[in-house]
């Protein structure tokens, strides 16, 4: 049976992932990712769990900053990725513009907890015409993220490497998904990767935001079924 490794995004738990639990014929592995200080260390991590379970191989599914800890996997342990989903993410590193604003969003954090950056990142995360209920949930799942693993995750997202050479080498099955309404790595990152990335397969979700995955979990669901088979 394939495993999917499910590393999620920031200021989130693994608790983005449950709508994924429906995917029949595959194993889900769903870590909480813990405070690091790269994505290096990330990838170790993520290995790590892989161990833990004895398990050789896995399909790395990154969702936004998931996508770079599964990047960072192929550096460092290609012969352990035995397929890629990226979901909602981009390959390049932060722009000096972004970055500064990692710090800012350090800042507040220091200062005011993780509340704030939740509530300036969930209007980015669902469509406006999301249901109360799903904008709760998500609301949820922010909240109950700690102060140190958002500080951490800001710091190693400004200083994460460009991973846009490495592209054109991955020789796993990819699968690149993307909300079509998503604000923070529009339609324009996933097809740049989709294009770049030999043989892969790009899936853009109507009425979707930053979490594809959520919104749209059915389709999501049946994209990834259909990938696995």
């Amino acid at each position: 049976m394939n495993t999917i490794l499910w590393l999620h995004g920031f200021p989130l738990t693994n608790a983005i992932f449950v709508k994924q639990l429906a995917i029949a014929g595959v194993e889900h592995v769903m870590p909480e990712l813990p405070p690091l200080e790269s994505m290096d260390d990330y990838a170790r991590f993520a290995i790590g769990q892989l161990d833990l379970r004895g398990i050789e191989k896995a399909t790395f599914a990154g969702l936004s900053m998931g996508g770079y800890i599964c990047f960072a996997a192929l550096r460092l342990f290609p012969e352990r990725v035995s397929g890629l989903i990226l979901v909602d993410t981009r390959e390049t590193a932060d722009t000096a513009d972004g970055r500064k604003g990692r710090f800012e969003m350090i800042e507040k954090a220091e200062k005011e907890g993780v509340a704030p950056i939740a509530e300036a990142m969930l209007p980015k995360m669902l469509t406006p015409a999301a249901p109360p209920e799903l904008r709760q949930f998500v609301r949820d799942v922010m909240m109950s993220t700690s102060r140190e693993f958002v500080i951490a995750a800001l710091r190693a997202m400004a200083a994460r490497p460009d991973s846009s050479s490495l592209l054109p080498t991955i020789r796993v099955p990819t699968l690149v998904v993307v909300g079509e309404e998503d604000p923070i790595t529009p339609p324009k990152d996933a097809e740049r990767m989709a294009s770049t990335i030999p043989n892969a397969k790009l899936v853009k979700l109507a009425r979707a935001a930053h979490l594809s995955n959520v919104e749209r979990a059915t389709e999501f669901n049946a994209a990834v079924t259909q990938f696995q088979t």
